[in-house]
């Protein structure tokens, strides 16, 4: 699989109702995000440049070429030629520009027809090459909830201007993965560049739609670390690199990822769950009679990776439902008493509400050596 992940923490992110990074913090953002190994970092938006002046993208973009010079820079624009224009001064890989496509929002947002957009395509295609641009990626924003005959339509215009990415967005993430997947299919056989998806995560669904798209052949998808972004926020980095580093042959550093993730979720004061897939604190722990057997006896048997790939580590917890394979696995000594072990452990377990961790276990072996994991 050739798919390749843009990183949005710092535009898409910037969204969300969380206290502001300082530009010390996003440069600290940057600095993980290139130890993951991430191909395309979107640094924020030219809005931002026309309201508080050169400062803050210009600082970004150093931070990226300093911090993470393998990846692409990018800044996201309005359809709008005076955004593109100012991103393009300041020298990015990619300009991205968002134009909206559903008949919702081009008639209650924007006031314009099927026709206007059409004709957006190509003259901000236009705009961009006169400005110097080398890469453009079109946001097509709604493009999920679009007349599926207009979204070919617009596809081909795209393709007949000469833009480099059309990013497919799931703006309110109601798609489900095979229809993204469905709708990825059909713009690539209209459209010879690049596909990306952008994908929120109303309903739970974006990692998924995301794995979903670039199997289907999506080029690029949209994440960012946490998933941070409006509403329930995207395809989240640390889950979506995961996936590709495991089975689909990439190459993330997922500990790089664990430790970022864990940065920003102090800083914009979002716990990790510790059973958050891939950097939950928990996600190792153990206690089922069946699992905590199979574990000790082989790891792969109830794990995906080993803990070892995104920094953690296994806990294997004996309590009341522990069975007597699992005590003779992690307690060899307690083979010849294992039924009267087992039924200590358990009694205990439920005595204190919950299964006990290698030390409890040890104390109530008699001081054994032989304890979990």
């Amino acid at each position: 699989m050739n798919a390749r992940l843009i990183d949005s923490t710092l535009r898409e992110g910037s969204q969300a109702v969380v206290p502001y990074l300082s530009p010390d913090q996003k440069a600290a953002v940057i600095a993980g995000l290139g130890s993951i190994g991430v191909e395309e970092i979107e640094l924020g938006h030219a809005v931002t440049e026309l309201a508080y002046g050169s400062e803050p993208l210009t600082g970004l973009m150093a931070a990226a070429a300093e911090n993470a010079p393998q990846a692409r820079r990018a800044i996201w624009c309005r359809a709008r030629a005076e955004d593109i224009r100012t991103a393009a001064a300041l020298g990015p890989e990619v300009v991205s520009f968002a134009l909206p496509i559903s008949d919702r929002h081009l008639a209650s947002r924007l006031h314009k027809d099927r026709d206007w957009a059409l004709a957006e395509i190509g003259r901000l295609v236009t705009v961009s090459r006169e400005a110097g641009v080398s890469y453009v990626s079109i946001g097509l924003e709604d493009a999920t909830r679009a007349d599926p005959g207009f979204l070919d339509e617009i596809a081909e215009a795209a393709a007949q201007a000469g833009a480099d990415r059309l990013r497919i967005p799931d703006t309110v993430g109601i798609c489900s993965p095979v229809q993204l997947a469905e709708i990825v299919t059909s713009v690539k056989s209209r459209f010879d560049g690049e596909v990306g998806v952008h994908v929120h995560n109303d309903f739970g669904m974006a990692t998924a739609s995301a794995i979903c798209a670039m199997e289907a052949g999506a080029d690029w998808a949209d994440v960012s670390v946490l998933g941070l972004g409006e509403r329930a926020g995207i395809s989240k980095l640390e889950e979506v690199a995961a996936w590709l580093s495991v089975r689909a042959g990439c190459h993330y550093d997922l500990l790089a990822a664990r430790e970022t993730a864990e940065m920003l979720s102090e800083w914009v004061q979002r716990p990790i769950e510790p059973q958050a897939p891939v950097i939950g604190s928990g996600i190792f722990t153990a206690e089922s009679g069946l699992h905590v057997a199979g574990l000790a006896a082989d790891p792969a048997t109830y794990e995906p990776y080993p803990p070892e790939l995104v920094g953690a580590k296994r806990s294997l917890r004996l309590g009341r439902n522990s069975g007597r394979s699992a005590v003779m696995a992690l307690l060899p000594g307690a083979s010849d008493d294992v039924i009267e072990e087992t039924a200590r452990l358990r009694a205990e377990a439920a005595k204190q509400n919950h299964a006990l961790d290698a030390d409890q276990v040890r104390r109530l072996a008699g001081g054994s050596e032989s304890r979990p994991a």
